[in-house]
């Protein structure tokens, strides 16, 4: 028998606390029922030694972009083969490795028993999953067609997914050559001139203002390792937090909005998510405006953010789609305000903002190879000119040095 701490909704939608000895815990998701409350997590009770279990799954089994893109393929193939949702999910738990989406699909499925739609079961755990997962499967089940729903959503995933690796790996050897460069660095720093700083010091030997600067460094870096390293897990810390920040996110943007490459790409893959999120949720049948709030928060860039959040403001008033993002010329290129109008002309305005995302999904790996282009012979030219100023930095004295006793 185990504990099992229970939460979950009365008669009167008020959320009550409780525990529950039983020996799985869909016996104590009966009892909930059987007493007429509406669970909304039931969790076993570990014991101390189990708890480091719980703590590795939040951290270490988390649930990412590729577990949502399965489970929704994998839903997508069961509920189109004429499964019910609750023989789906049991199917899907059953494959299923990870225990983090072991526990949301068993919370989900306990819902859906009591009465509740997928949509509604999923939107307990809205801040795992995408605005737009949860806005389609809304819409696919008002519609009575969530098993053509969850198709397109899959490709949807897969797509974004897709987008992600190209970005992530066009960019990869630029960032393992910059840390590759920075390493060597280091190392000299460190281990190079330390040793150099003693004979400099007896020798009398006037240092150049360049040895004295890359001296500074090593002294600094060389004063205590602990520091060192506690400096540094900070500086990852900061900025990986920081830039999830509000205030990080727009200092990003500002910072590649005045890249020129750098820029373009990452509007074009601004471009792309909007046309294929807003033209998704069109195609399951949202209404503009809530697909526009739905593609608002899924965007990934404050800016467009707030375009996109401003012009649901003006279709709220009568205002065309449009006409509303035409208003944003810095940020919605000509062509697709004019697809846009085309689309809203013939009713087929999901179709054309699908075309125009695959369109730009060309034109972003063009400019990742751009970008690439240019970052590694910059990177590589960079890395060499510290290198080289390390090496004149020692150079120099030595040749003072020589000259004293020549």
């Amino acid at each position: 028998m185990s504990t099992f701490i229970y939460e979950a909704y009365n008669k009167e939608k008020q959320i009550v606390h409780g525990e529950y000895e039983a020996a799985t815990r869909e016996e104590a998701v009966g009892y909930l029922i059987r007493r007429e409350l509406t669970p909304i997590s039931v969790d076993a009770l570990h014991s101390p030694g189990e708890g480091k279990g719980i703590l590795s799954i939040q951290f270490f089994d988390s649930i990412g972009p590729v577990d949502i893109m399965f489970l929704v393929r994998n839903l997508s193939a069961t509920v189109k083969a004429g499964l019910s949702i609750v023989e789906a999910l049991d199917i899907l738990i059953a494959d299923s490795e990870k225990a983090s989406v072991k526990k949301v699909l068993r919370e989900v499925q306990a819902l859906i028993k009591n009465g509740q739609t997928l949509s509604k079961g999923f939107e307990k755990y809205a801040n795992l999953f995408p605005p737009i997962f949860l806005g389609m499967l809304r819409a696919g089940e008002m519609s009575g067609q969530l098993d053509k729903t969850l198709v397109e959503l899959s490709k949807y995933l897969s797509k974004e997914y897709n987008l992600r690796a190209k970005v992530k790996s066009a960019l990869m050897y630029p960032i393992i050559l910059l840390v590759a460069s920075s390493g060597v660095v280091t190392l000299l720093l460190i281990f190079v001139l330390p040793r150099l700083t003693k004979a400099f010091a007896s020798s009398g030997v006037k240092l150049p203002f360049i040895t004295k600067v890359f001296l500074g460094l090593s002294n600094a870096l060389t004063y205590s390792f602990i520091l060192d390293f506690i400096a540094l897990g900070f500086l990852i810390w900061f900025f990986l937090y920081f830039r999830t920040t509000r205030t990080g996110k727009k200092l990003f943007f500002f910072i590649i909005s005045h890249m020129p490459v750098a820029n373009e790409l990452i509007k074009k893959i601004a471009l792309v998510r909007f046309a294929r999120t807003f033209g998704n949720l069109l195609g399951s049948g949202i209404s503009a405006l809530e697909a526009l709030d739905l593609s608002a928060t899924s965007i990934g860039n404050q800016a467009y953010t707030k375009a996109i959040q401003s012009a649901a403001a003006d279709v709220k008033n009568g205002v065309s789609l449009s006409g509303a993002i035409s208003k944003f010329p810095k940020l919605f290129p000509r062509l697709l305000i004019s697809l846009i109008i085309v689309g809203e002309r013939t009713g087929s305005l999901h179709e054309i903002l699908g075309t125009f995302a695959d369109f730009y999904e060309e034109e972003v790996d063009n400019k990742l190879k751009d970008l690439t282009a240019i970052l590694e012979p910059a990177l590589l030219l960079l890395m060499g000119l510290l290198v080289g100023a390390i090496a004149v930095s020692i150079i120099l004295p030595i040749y003072q040095l020589v000259g004293n006793f020549v």
